[in-house]
């Protein structure tokens, strides 16, 4: 037996007792905290906030455009500018840099859309007309540099425009769009890209001012939304509805078609917005019930004496120290780090012991013994010799067998709650997604309806500019005009695609699947093709750098024979630029 330490001391009051007599559960808590710990963190999901409104676009998206009129009259600020510097886009792409593709990736640098470089004074802001009729409207000093002062001097203004799906084809900018987990392509009525530089060097326009680009754009139907390009979350940024219809003085054309809604949508909006709610009180209802589910400790294994350790045991009255019964028949042995310890601390009758977590905790403690005004600490080793220790360890091995049933039992009982709310969960947001679908359809058809309206009267406005969309932008980039639509459907293809007059197989990296009724390239990452028969299409297709084209005439004869062999023509070396394209493709 080791050597005892006697401790006397007054009675403990019994206030003081009743503040320890749990020791023997704090001795177990580290281990318990970190239990609990792990099942509260499952309390939920993995996805912990549940969508409740799929944001669910097409060609049915309600957006509202901007229409201005080439005769109206032109600020008197405005400033004339001599030279237009066209420099070609230098962005490449080519098969060997597929390993580190960049996000905007032009499929031929050549045929690029080019930027027009404008030079002007920061500090006296300007009017800049482009060659397509849009305008670039620039307050006074509406540029700063990187460290937030505002820039004089030149500045130089690069800027180019992409109106259709050649543009879009030949300038690499993704056109898909995902809203909350839906993926849709977008359908644009027009898209620009602006940059500003000062000595070469890239500037930012000033937080407090913002520059006004009047898009002229070719496409004057009213649904469309603007959108701004980020190229760090690789997505479009939603701005807000384009909503400059009310400016334009051919509002009164469009203003009572553009923001009807079906009577039935109405409806069907009412019965969505009850759903939320209904799945928010099942995730309180499956929380309350995972937390009312018996909580598990795991028991702590009894440690062995070491034979040949400095061993010493307590001798104490557990009446009067409560808070050490959990170290009841056990010796503590001294860990080598103890530079203070010898066996005369065992002479010394110690007036109090206090027990506390030691270095590695859950394995060792610090016993501090206090007489007066001496205090001696030891890391000690709690352990069990003979008897007690078989005794012990008996004992554990029961309650182990004990927690590991109980641990199973608990986690059946959580995957059954995980389930049952999964289910209820999906069941809902099913039911909400049925219903967007229902509205998007009831709107369809009024839609359509106020399209055709809209497009027979805009064609009776001769103006050479029609349509104007109006940007206030706080920063350079890409921006878009678009309507988001879903993949189209009806029919589907598995093509194999050959070389035209030869039987050379082609293995596409892209296909783009061009909608000739819309201004709309769906970018198509796999063979198969999905197409809607009432449409009209050809395909731009892309492998090993190089662009080949199955036309509008060639696609519809291959659908309607229900042929899956698509005879290819590769691009001619005479197609130079995005005009080219679009003359190729037919459109």
């Amino acid at each position: 037996m080791g050597t005892k330490f006697n401790i006397d001391r007054k009675p403990v009051p019994d206030e003081e007792i009743n503040s320890h007599k749990d020791f023997g559960e704090l001795v177990n808590k580290f281990k318990k905290q970190s239990i609990e710990k792990a099942r509260g963190d499952s309390n939920f999901l993995k996805n912990k906030k549940a969508t409740y409104s799929t944001i669910i676009a097409g060609v049915a998206v309600i957006c509202t455009v901007t229409y201005f009129s080439v005769l109206k009259k032109e600020p008197t600020k405005e400033i004339a500018h001599d030279k237009i510097i066209t420099k070609q886009n230098s962005d490449k792409n080519t098969p060997s840099n597929k390993l580190k593709k960049a996000f905007i990736a032009p499929p031929i640098s050549k045929l690029n859309v080019p930027y027009t470089s404008y030079k002007i004074k920061a500090e006296q802001g300007a009017i800049i007309k482009h060659q397509s009729h849009s305008k670039i409207i620039i307050p006074k000093k509406a540029f700063v540099d990187k460290q937030g002062h505002d820039i004089v001097g030149d500045v130089e203004i690069k800027y180019r425009e992409f109106h259709n799906q050649a543009d879009i084809i030949v300038s690499g900018i993704p056109m898909t769009y995902d809203s909350a987990g839906v993926k849709t392509h977008l359908e644009s009525a027009g898209m620009f890209d602006i940059k500003g530089y000062q000595n070469g060097e890239p500037i930012s326009i000033n937080p407090n001012k913002q520059i006004t680009i009047e898009f002229a754009s070719e496409y004057p139907n009213d649904r469309y939304n603007l959108y701004e390009l980020d190229t760090i979350a690789k997505n479009w940024n939603y701005l807000e509805r384009d909503n400059s219809l009310k400016k334009s003085p051919i509002n009164a054309v469009y203003h009572t078609l553009s923001k009807t809604e079906s009577p039935n949508a109405k409806e069907l909006q009412n019965k969505i917005d009850l759903i939320p709610p209904k799945i928010e009180l099942e995730k309180t209802v499956y929380s309350k019930k995972l937390n009312q589910l018996p909580k598990i400790t795991e028991p702590t294994k009894p440690t062995k004496a070491i034979v040949g350790r400095p061993q010493f045991e307590l001798e104490v009255d557990y009446k009067e120290f409560p808070e050490l019964a959990a170290f009841k028949n056990a010796v503590f042995e001294v860990g080598s780090k103890n530079k203070n310890y010898n066996s005369k601390l065992a002479d010394i009758t110690w007036g109090s012991a206090e027990i506390s977590e030691g270095p590695q905790k859950g394995k060792n403690y610090l016993l501090t013994l206090k007489l007066r005004e001496r205090v001696e600490k030891l890391i000690v080793y709690p352990a069990l010799t003979a008897a007690n220790y078989d005794n012990a360890l008996k004992s554990y091995e029961l309650k182990f067998t004990d927690y590991k049933n109980l641990v199973v039992k608990r986690e059946a009982n959580e995957k059954r709650l995980k389930e049952e709310f999964e289910a209820k969960q999906s069941q809902y947001l099913t039911e909400m997604k049925q219903l967007e679908e229902k509205k998007i359809q009831e709107n369809i058809k009024l839609w359509k309806e106020q399209e055709s309206k809209q497009n027979e009267q805009f064609r009776s406005i001769d103006n050479q500019e029609k349509v104007v969309r109006v940007f206030q932008i706080s920063k350079f980039g890409t921006y878009n005009s678009d309507c988001p639509t879903f993949l189209p459907d009806g029919a589907t293809i598995n093509p194999k695609f050959v070389l035209n007059h030869s039987e050379t197989k082609i293995n596409p990296h892209t296909i783009y699947l061009i909608c000739h009724s819309k201004n709309l390239v769906y970018n198509l990452q796999n063979n198969s093709i999905t197409y809607n028969p009432d449409e009209t299409y050809s395909l731009c297709v892309l492998a090993k750098g190089k662009l080949y084209l199955c036309s509008k005439e060639e696609f519809h004869r291959i659908t309607t024979s229900k042929e899956h062999e698509i005879r290819l023509t590769e691009l001619s070396d005479e197609v130079n630029d995005a005009n080219d394209l679009k003359k190729a493709m037919g459109i």
